[in-house]
């Protein structure tokens, strides 16, 4: 079973929404480079670049994991962390919510950091 591909697709609708909300501002303000010296394009652009800045890592670590054939069930621990972490760090970035920005962080590095010692312990052992 293609489990990261499921994430994927949850995550992929999410970045959609981030860059939507770039773009609508730029149009809608007329900003074409840069963040036209608004805060508010400034927490747009960084909570989808901060998106896509982690997310490709994490869904290429869940891939390989995938193809090892790991656990359903971790598998699915996994990407819900990763869609919960990214939701919460682009409310923080956005709406100034620092917990979740904390916590988005924090899950979205050990979501990474899980991975990358499960994919290096399946080729040690």
């Amino acid at each position: 079973m293609v489990i990261a591909g499921f994430y994927a697709g949850i995550l992929a609708l999410i970045y959609v929404v981030l860059t939507c909300r770039v773009v609508g501002y730029r149009i809608a303000n007329r900003v074409l480079f840069g963040d036209g010296g608004s805060e508010d394009m400034t927490r747009r652009i960084r909570a989808h670049g901060n998106f896509i800045e982690y997310v490709p890592l994490a869904l290429i670590l869940m891939g390989i994991l995938d193809t090892q054939l790991a656990s359903p069930g971790l598998l699915h621990v996994l990407g819900i962390a990763l869609v919960a972490s990214r939701v919460l760090h682009a409310i923080g970035v956005l709406y100034t919510v620092i917990p979740a920005r904390i916590i988005g962080m924090v899950l979205t590095l050990a979501v990474i950091g899980v991975e990358a010692v499960l994919t290096i312990t399946h080729y040690i052992l």
